[in-house]
């Protein structure tokens, strides 16, 4: 696999950007769904089309869910979305975008929307090697927009 995932917690893992050719081996690891927080073009080389991810999401067997955003700026819709899969969808899912930051910000906003104690998700990015810290007061106002 071209990228290496990183569990945030039991129901999601982080990566950086990710390979059509790599859709295989993350539904063969028993993942149901992939989630692009990359906005085609970021890259000059090296990044995919999302359609071609999707493309190949789907034809192993994966949803594939396109919640693109630049820097920090999700917005509550795509962290209700996010939610959303989680809560209807059983089965762990892959987030990717970069370097796998986007993704764990959106992960903690989801996450907090849900319930969970900011502290809670902080610790778990933080073991998953992600500093998500800088961002905390981002996510929480994310995670109330989402429930608002």
């Amino acid at each position: 696999m071209s990228a290496s995932l990183v569990a945030l917690d039991d129901r999601v893992a982080v990566a950086g950007q990710l390979q059509p050719a790599d859709m295989k081996e993350i539904a063969a690891a028993g993942y149901v769904a992939v989630v692009n927080n990359r906005p085609d073009g970021e890259a000059m080389f090296g990044q995919p089309r999302t359609a071609d991810l999707k493309r190949a999401a789907e034809a192993a067997g994966l949803i594939f869910l396109d919640l693109p955003f630049s820097g920090p700026r999700a917005s509550p819709d795509q962290v209700r979305a996010f939610a959303g899969l989680l809560e209807e969808r059983p089965g762990p899912v892959v987030a990717y975008c970069k370097s796998g930051l986007r993704s764990s910000l959106l992960w903690g906003a989801a996450a907090i929307a849900q319930g969970r104690a900011l502290e809670d998700v902080l610790q778990a990015a933080q073991r998953a090697g992600q500093n998500l810290a800088p961002v905390s007061d981002v996510m929480v106002a994310l995670a109330a927009a989402a429930r608002g």
